[in-house]
C-alpha cells in the first residue's frame, strides 16, 4: 500500500537563522541606510549653534463656536489635554498662520541669507521649524520662538500671535461659508425638485398612488376571481351532470346531440345557438367586471383597458353571429321561453354547459390577467419605493442646510474684533540666549535611525511585503513540506549543452501510420554513445534515485509508475524537470520510459522536443505494443497530449481522458511514465490528474513562489489524494550555504 508523504513537524518556527538570514540578505539596505544616518548626524552636530529665544502666554477660557447648526458656545472647564486645546494648538501651528506671518514680515526679514530670491513659502517653513507649542495645566498655551537674530525673535512671535487670533475667528465662525451653504442648499433644493416630478410622472402613468392599496386592490380581485372560478367549475360538474341524466332518461347515448323538430326545423344550427348563449353569459361577466374595475382603479388602468378590450371583441363575435343567421336572436329567446320536452331540455342544458364553460375559460383568463398585473404593479412600485426614500433623504438635507443658512446669516452680522475667550496671559519675553538641549538626542537619534530603518525595511519586506519562498529551510521548518530537492540557480553561460536526450543515435521505432499526430524532423544529435551534458541531469539523477527508493519503501511493484510533474507558476521549470526526470530513468539498461507532454502550449519550447521523434499518446501505447519495442535499445520516448482527436475534432486533453487511458497505461511495457502537467491554478486540470499519479513532483519557482500560493497549492493536491514532494527549483544564494539550509 503506497504510503503518503506527510507533513514534517519541527519546533523552529522563527529563529535566530532567519534573523541572520534576513540581515546579510539586505546587508546593502542596512548599510547604506546607516550610513546616511551617521552623515546626517554629523552634519547636525557641526552646524548646531546658538538661538535666541521668546516665550508667550495665551489663556483659552473657552471656544466660541457661531456653527451652522447654531450650537450654543461651549465651556469646557478639563486640563491642558483636552480637545478644544489640542485644536487651538494646531491652529497656531498651521501653515496659514504661517504664511500669514511670513507675508506680513516679509520673507527677505526672515530669510536674510537668500535675500530678494526668499519666498513666502520658505520663510513659513522657517517659522513652523523654529515654534513650540506646548499645553501647560489652567488651560495655558505656551508658544516659544527661536531665531539666531533676537530682534527678529520677538517680532515673529508678536505677529504669530496676532494672526492666531484672526485664525482662530475665522474657523470657529460660519461667516466665510454663507456663499457655499446657499449653493448647496439651491443645488439640493432643484434635485428634491426633480425626484418630487419624476415620482409625480410615474405615479401618473402606472395609475398606482399607493403601492399596499393597489396591492391590497389586485389581491381582493384575484381572490373573487378564484372565488367565481370554483363556482363556475361546480357549475360545470353539475351541469355535465344533469345533461347525462337527461339522457340517460331520454335513453339517448352520452354526448349525442337529440334528433327532434329543433334541430332540424331551424335555420340556426345548434352549435351557432350554443356560441350566442355563450357569448351573452361573457358579456355579463365582463360588464359586471368592468363596473368593479372602475369603482377600484383609476382610468387608465391596464385591467380596465384589458377588460374593455374583451368587452368591445365579445359584444362584436355576438355581432357578427347575429349578422349571419338572422333569427338567431328570436330562436334563442325561443329556446329561453319555450319547453318543448325532452330534446328541448337536453338542448338547453348543453347550452347552459357552453356558458359555463366560458364562464370557467374567462375567469381564468383574468387571473392570467391579474398575474401580469402584479409583476408590473411591483416593478413600478419598487421604483416608487426608491424615488420615495431619495425624496426623504433629500427633504431632509434640505431642512437642515436651510437651518445652516440661517445661522451662517446670524454669523455675518458678528463683530470680527472681540474675542471675550482668549487672554494674554504674557506678551512676547525678551529674547534670552539658549542652546537647543535636544541636539545631542538628535544627533544620537539621526545616527540609529539609520540603521533601525534599514532593519526595520529589511524585516518589512521580508515578513510582510515579499511573502515568496527564498530558502529550502523555509519549506521545511516553517511550512512543514516535504521537500526533496533544491536546485540551485545556473545562469544560460554556465548551463552547458542543451540535449536532454542520448540515446537519439539509436535505430528508433514506430515511426510509421500508428501515430495521430505527425513526427517532427529530429535536430542535430550527438554521436552514440555520447553522454548528455545538460545541466538538469545532474540533479534529476538524484531526483530519480530517491524516488526509487521512495517506491522501495512504499512496496510500489507494479509497472508502469506514474510520475507527474507540475508548477506553481509558469517557467518553474516543471518540463525541464520533467524532460531531465525522463531521460535519468531512461539510462538504467532495459528501462523503458514514457515522457507524456501535457503542458507545452508550443511544442517545440519542450526541452526534448526535436531530440526524439514525438508521438500522441495513443500512438506511444500503440507503439508499446511494436513485438520490436523490448528488443529496442531505445530507452525514452516522448508523446504529446496536449490535445486529442474526437468526432468533435480537436479538444484539450482533460482528466477524463486520462482516467480513460488508465487501463491502457497500466497495461503496457513501459517502466515509468512521466507526465509534464500544466502549473497549478483555481482551474487547472492537474489538481485532478495528480491524483492518479504514484507520485507527484511540485517544483517551486524560488523568485515567484509565495507562502501562501504553495501552501494552498500543496493542501489542493492532497486533498485530491497526491503523493507530493515539492522541489525547490532556481535558488539563489544571498547568504552562506548554513543560512540558506539547501540540501
Amino acid at each position: 500500500m503506497n504510503q503518503k508523504s506527510h507533513h514534517q513537524n519541527s519546533a523552529e518556527g522563527f529563529g535566530i537563522y532567519d534573523i541572520l538570514y534576513i540581515l546579510f540578505r539586505h546587508k546593502w539596505k542596512i548599510i547604506t541606510l546607516s550610513s546616511i544616518g551617521f552623515a546626517a548626524a554629523a552634519i547636525v552636530f557641526v552646524n548646531r549653534g546658538a538661538l535666541f529665544q521668546t516665550q508667550a502666554k495665551l489663556l483659552v477660557k473657552y471656544v466660541v463656536k457661531h456653527h451652522m447648526d447654531a450650537t450654543p458656545p461651549s465651556r469646557n472647564p478639563g486640563g491642558p489635554g483636552d480637545q478644544f486645546i489640542s485644536t487651538e494648538i494646531e491652529i497656531l501651528t498651521s501653515q496659514d498662520v504661517a504664511m500669514a506671518v511670513a507675508k506680513s514680515l516679509g520673507p527677505e526679514r526672515l530669510l536674510p541669507e537668500a535675500g530678494d530670491e526668499a519666498t513666502a513659502p520658505e520663510a513659513a517653513g522657517v517659522i513652523l521649524s523654529n515654534t513650540e507649542v506646548a499645553a501647560i495645566p489652567g488651560n495655558i498655551i505656551l508658544v516659544s520662538y527661536s531665531a539666531s537674530d533676537p530682534t527678529t525673535s520677538q517680532l515673529v512671535l508678536a505677529e504669530l500671535v496676532r494672526q492666531y487670533f484672526v485664525k482662530h475667528l475665522a474657523i470657529h465662525r460660519s461667516a466665510a461659508a454663507f456663499d457655499f451653504v446657499a449653493k448647496q442648499a439651491d443645488e439640493v433644493r432643484l434635485r428634491l425638485r426633480e425626484t418630487e416630478n419624476e415620482l409625480d410622472r410615474l405615479r401618473t402613468e402606472s395609475g398606482i398612488s399607493s403601492l399596499a392599496d393597489a396591492t391590497n386592490a389586485l389581491a381582493a380581485q384575484r381572490a373573487k376571481t378564484q372565488a367565481d372560478l370554483m363556482t363556475a367549475r361546480a357549475q360545470l360538474a353539475e351541469q355535465a351532470a344533469r345533461i347525462a341524466a337527461l339522457e340517460k332518461a331520454a335513453g339517448l347515448p352520452a354526448n349525442q346531440a337529440p334528433p327532434g323538430r329543433v334541430t332540424s326545423e331551424s335555420r340556426v344550427p345548434v352549435h351557432v345557438l350554443s356560441e350566442y348563449k355563450t357569448k351573452l353569459e361573457l358579456l355579463g361577466i365582463l360588464q359586471k367586471r368592468d363596473i368593479e374595475l372602475r369603482l377600484k382603479f383609476k382610468p387608465g388602468n391596464r385591467l380596465i383597458a384589458l377588460n374593455q378590450q374583451q368587452l368591445a371583441n365579445s359584444e362584436a363575435g355576438r355581432l357578427a353571429l347575429v349578422a349571419r343567421y338572422p333569427d338567431l336572436v328570436t330562436q334563442a329567446a325561443v329556446l329561453d321561453s319555450d319547453v318543448k320536452g325532452t330534446e328541448w331540455d337536453i338542448l338547453s342544458e348543453r347550452i347552459k354547459l357552453e356558458s359555463v364553460n366560458a364562464r370557467v375559460e374567462a375567469f381564468n383568463s383574468h387571473l392570467v390577467q391579474i398575474r401580469e398585473q402584479f409583476n408590473q404593479q411591483y416593478a413600478v412600485g419598487a421604483q416608487i419605493e426608491i424615488l420615495e426614500r431619495r425624496k426623504q433623504m433629500e427633504d431632509t438635507e434640505y431642512r437642515s442646510l436651510e437651518r445652516s443658512l440661517k445661522s451662517a446669516e446670524v454669523d455675518q452680522t458678528l463683530d470680527p474684533s472681540r474675542m471675550p475667550n482668549i487672554t494674554m496671559v504674557q506678551q512676547p519675553s525678551t529674547p534670552i540666549k539658549t542652546f537647543d538641549k535636544d541636539i545631542q538626542k538628535v544627533v544620537m537619534a539621526l545616527a540609529g535611525a539609520g540603521m533601525a530603518l534599514g532593519v526595520g525595511l529589511a524585516f518589512l519586506i521580508e515578513l510582510i511585503f515579499d511573502r515568496r519562498i527564498k530558502r529550502p529551510l523555509e519549506i521545511q521548518t516553517r511550512l512543514q513540506l516535504p521537500l526533496l530537492l533544491s536546485i540551485p540557480f545556473i545562469s544560460r553561460k554556465n548551463r552547458g549543452g542543451l540535449m536532454l536526450s542520448h540515446s537519439t543515435g539509436v535505430r528508433q521505432i514506430g515511426t510509421g501510420g500508428e501515430l495521430e499526430l505527425p513526427m517532427h524532423p529530429t535536430k542535430t544529435v550527438p554521436e552514440v554513445g555520447t553522454k548528455a551534458n545538460h545541466f538538469i541531469l545532474p540533479y534529476t539523477e538524484t531526483i530519480r534515485d530517491r524516488l526509487i527508493f521512495n517506491f522501495g519503501i512504499n512496496n510500489i511493484i507494479h509497472k508502469p509508475k506514474l510520475v507527474g510533474v507540475t508548477g506553481l507558476s509558469e517557467g518553474a521549470g516543471a518540463s525541464t524537470i520533467a524532460a531531465g526526470l525522463a531521460a535519468a530513468f531512461s539510462e538504467n539498461r532495459g528501462v523503458k520510459v514514457l515522457l507524456v507532454d501535457l503542458s507545452s502550449l508550443h511544442l517545440e519550447e519542450n526541452p526534448i522536443f526535436g531530440e526524439i521523434p514525438r508521438h500522441s499518446i495513443h500512438g506511444a501505447l500503440q507503439l508499446a505494443r511494436n513485438p520490436e519495442f523490448k528488443k529496442s535499445r531505445q530507452g525514452l520516448y516522448y508523446a504529446s497530449a496536449t490535445a486529442r482527436r474526437d468526432h468533435h475534432g480537436l479538444t484539450t486533453f482533460s482528466p477524463i481522458h486520462l482516467y480513460e487511458l488508465m487501463p491502457q497505461l497500466q497495461a503496457s511495457d513501459f517502466d515509468y511514465i512521466v507526465f509534464d502537467m500544466p502549473p497549478i491554478n483555481q482551474t487547472s486540470r492537474t489538481l485532478t490528474m495528480a491524483g492518479m499519479m504514484d507520485k507527484t513532483l511540485l517544483v517551486l519557482d524560488a523568485a515567484n513562489t509565495s507562502r501562501d500560493e504553495l501552501v494552498w497549492g500543496h493542501s489542493e493536491l492532497i486533498n485530491g489524494r497526491a503523493d507530493v514532494s515539492c522541489i525547490f527549483n532556481k535558488t539563489q544564494s544571498d547568504a552562506p550555504a548554513w543560512l540558506m539550509g539547501q540540501n
